[in-house]
């Protein structure tokens, strides 16, 4: 093996920490304040999105009759399973648009 090739792993690994010292970096330039806002909005943003991730598994349920999406989907004729895809559709949709809306308030506080 060649020591001079860098696996994959090794790559990732050096591209995570690269990530990691930017952000440590970003946030020291941050005064304390905005550093509480924006992990004030980190949490509220979770609970949004844990609440969001409630509703959709509830609503698969009563989709599928109380039984897990997972063990009936493939038991199901396609024309039952287009409501379960519309339903995980719609919930991913919602969830990137928090995220999105959550990182745009992010970023508003970062830049004071």
């Amino acid at each position: 093996e060649d020591e001079t090739m860098k696996s994959a792993l090794e790559l990732a690994m050096e591209k995570t920490s690269a990530i990691g010292d930017k952000a440590r970096e970003e946030l020291k330039k941050l005064s304390p304040e905005q550093r509480d806002r924006i992990e004030e909005t980190k949490k509220i943003y979770e609970g949004k999105i844990a609440e969001r991730e409630i509703l959709f598994q509830q609503e698969m349920m009563k989709l599928t009759g109380g039984a897990p999406p997972e063990a009936v989907r493939d038991q199901l004729p396609p024309e039952a399973q287009i409501p379960l895809d519309e339903a995980r559709k719609k919930h991913i949709e919602t969830r990137e648009a928090l995220e999105k809306e959550r990182d745009e308030k992010i970023e508003t506080i970062k830049k004071g």
